[in-house]
């Protein structure tokens, strides 16, 4: 593998590219680099994490590129964003060194991916070089390339990484473009050397493949091939062969391991060496786990490639070359590609709204500025501070991060599906935002942020219960207190309509009933003056002195018998009364239906002015009963004069 390691800038090329086309990262490096094909870009432009570093001395390489790397230890995934054109097919490739960095002599082990699919586990070594390869269709414009932390104190790093688009619609046409093809293996058979990028048109790395028991043949030289398949395999590739010792013998090439129960695309080529050929026949049957899929027969000057898609279901691939009966030359091969089909990829992403929000959230926070790439997907290695659900698409419903410093955003309650926010032990200030605190859906935790505003703290689900609890029993209690006053007022009210005047102040008696059809009146005249304060508050002297003047007055107040309320009657003097009395007497004679309704009338008889003051409720008398009251307060006024006198 080091061979073509020490190759690797002497023949890299890529003139058959516009340079618009092709993105190199020399990952680590501090400079860019200028090639004969184009310039190594360094790491800043498209990812924000990771530290740059040299592999040891023990391990230094004498190109360059190889002898930087970065590498990744804050954040469980980490990720490149390449710039692309949606909906295009491209290459991607990724190259790893351990190199010792670390001087630990540790390689770790971790995941690639690929917007959000798994790409490889890359299983590092201390001394060899890997590189990985896929064709993938960009799903817009940027292919997020991530490395992601899967074994504990085990640190992801990369030494480069490329794309770069395959324009022709026709190279491999045979392969499902709903999904992402690795390639596993690409070989150049017969040949010494790497052709890594150029010639190749679409810089692809070719490995060099020599098996014992064959014979490595070269084309006559000046060979020119005029025609050549849609993955135009460079020419020295093809050029170069290797073939069976005997017309009668086959070649049985064997690829390992390779992914159980997998769908496998296998692109071949060949082409005759000579063109003494012409006068020799080549044929022979092509066959993929013991099954012909077709027959190839080779000609001078031009490259046939042959094509087989397969649902494999062993560890192992195995095809062989079977010479026909009637070939004269024995079978050969120039270079193969292996491809394996990724699992099933993600259709859908994260959801808009939430990449959103999060990209809201990123941007307001220093500490995860370096967070890019799918956040949910896969769904083994979602950033470290989330929580998703689903994958189709995935949503976020659990924030949490311990390193933050600032306000707290509103839009955070904004997200459609967050259920549970977890902002413990950060170093946020101010107020929770409207759009959390008042959110029912949210269940938040800001333990630990000392200056937070404390009116908005430890809001829980236990919390809420027992407030809801408590609220809804306190306004079941209002709500009995209320009807039991309410009755007791009622109740009340209904026995003072049925009562006459208290007793007199001081005293301690009920007051006499009134019966409907003879009503007696055991009241004083001096309680039918005014109203009188509660036994229980006896009156103070300036009060009684009142009273007695106002007792010399020609009044009769009608008082309201129900002492709860201390309802007061409006006054009217005796001349009030005759002249009530009168007006009465005079309806009554002109009215012929008079004795009809004589016992209505005297049943419940209040002036217009009683009822001026909708609290008061007199006492029910008919008129000769207030006809013997006003004699009687005429005599006794007349008394009480002659006296005086």
């Amino acid at each position: 593998m080091e061979k073509w390691v020490l190759l690797f800038l002497a023949l890299f090329n890529l003139k058959a590219f516009a340079q618009v086309t092709w993105l190199g990262i020399d990952c680590g490096s501090e400079t860019r680099t200028t090639t004969i094909g184009g310039v190594w870009q360094t790491d800043e432009a498209y990812i924000k994490t990771g530290t740059n570093q040299f592999v040891s001395s023990d391990d230094f390489q004498t190109l360059g590129l190889l002898n930087t790397l970065r590498t990744f230890t804050t954040q469980n995934k980490n990720c490149y964003a390449l710039p692309a054109l949606a909906t295009t097919r491209y290459f991607v490739r990724a190259v790893f060194l351990y190199g010792n960095y670390d001087h630990l002599s540790k390689p770790p082990t971790f995941d690639l991916e690929i917007d959000g699919n798994k790409w490889m586990t890359v299983v590092s070594s201390s001394t060899e070089i890997l590189h990985y390869e896929i064709i993938y269709i960009s799903v817009g414009d940027t292919i997020s390339v991530c490395l992601a932390r899967t074994m504990v104190n085990q640190f992801p790093f990369i030494s480069s990484l490329e794309a770069w688009p395959i324009l022709d619609d026709n190279a491999y046409i045979h392969m499902n473009r709903d999904l992402a093809w690795l390639n596993s293996y690409r070989y150049n058979y017969g040949a010494n050397d790497w052709i890594l990028g150029y010639p190749d048109k679409y810089n692809r790395l070719w490995e060099p493949k020599a098996q014992l028991g064959l014979v490595n043949r070269s084309a006559d030289p000046g060979t020119i091939l005029t025609s050549t398949p849609y993955e135009y395999p460079p020419d020295s590739a093809v050029l170069d062969a290797m073939e069976a010792q005997n017309a009668t013998d086959s070649i049985t090439l064997s690829f390992g391991p390779i992914k159980t129960n997998s769908l496998i695309n296998i692109e071949a080529y060949f082409t005759a060496m000579s063109l003494n050929e012409v006068t020799e026949t080549r044929e022979f049957g092509f066959y993929v786990g013991n099954k012909q899929l077709t027959t190839v027969t080779t000609e001078y000057g031009t490259c046939t490639g042959i094509w087989a898609l397969v649902q494999h279901s062993s560890s192992s691939l195995t095809i062989e070359l079977r010479p026909a009966e009637t070939s004269t030359l024995p079978p050969i091969i120039s270079a193969i590609e292996v491809y394996t089909a990724s699992d099933p990829l993600f259709t859908t992403r994260t959801l808009q709204n939430d990449l959103d929000g999060l990209t809201v959230l990123i941007s307001t926070f220093e500490q995860l500025k370096g967070w890019s790439g799918e956040p949910c997907l896969p769904t083994n290695t979602a950033w470290q501070w989330l929580g998703c659900t689903g994958n189709d698409p995935p949503r976020v419903t659990d924030l949490s991060n311990n390193s933050l410093q600032g306000q707290i955003p509103e839009f955070l309650g904004n997200l459609p599906n967050l259920k549970t926010l977890n902002l413990g032990y950060n170093n946020f200030y101010g107020q929770i935002p409207s759009s959390i605190s008042n959110n029912k859906r949210i269940t938040y935790n800001i333990e630990g942020n000392t200056n937070l505003d404390a009116s908005h703290k430890n809001k829980s689900a236990t919390a809420l219960i027992i407030g809801l609890s408590v609220g809804l029993s306190l306004f079941v209690i209002l709500i009995l207190v209320a009807l039991v006053y309410w009755l007791i007022r009622r109740k009340k009210a209904h026995q003072g309509q049925n009562q006459i005047m208290g007793p007199e102040s001081g005293g301690s008696e009920s007051p006499p009933k009134m019966n409907s059809e003879n009503a007696s009146i055991g009241a004083s005249m001096e309680q039918l003056i005014r109203p009188q304060p509660q036994p229980s508050a006896p009156m103070e002297p300036s009060m009684e002195e009142d009273f007695k003047q106002n007792s010399d007055e020609d009044y009769v107040p009608v008082s309201s018998a129900n002492q709860v309320h201390q309802s007061m009657a409006p006054e009217m003097d005796l001349e009030e009364l005759e002249e009530v009395i009168k007006q009465h007497e005079n309806n009554t004679h002109d009215d012929p239906d008079h004795d009809n309704d004589n016992a209505n009338s005297n049943e419940h008889i209040i002036s217009d002015k009683v009822h001026e003051n909708e609290q008061a409720m007199a006492p029910d008398m008919d008129l000769e009963e207030l006809e013997e009251i006003v004699q009687q307060e005429r005599g006794t006024n007349e008394l009480h004069n002659s006296g005086k006198t």
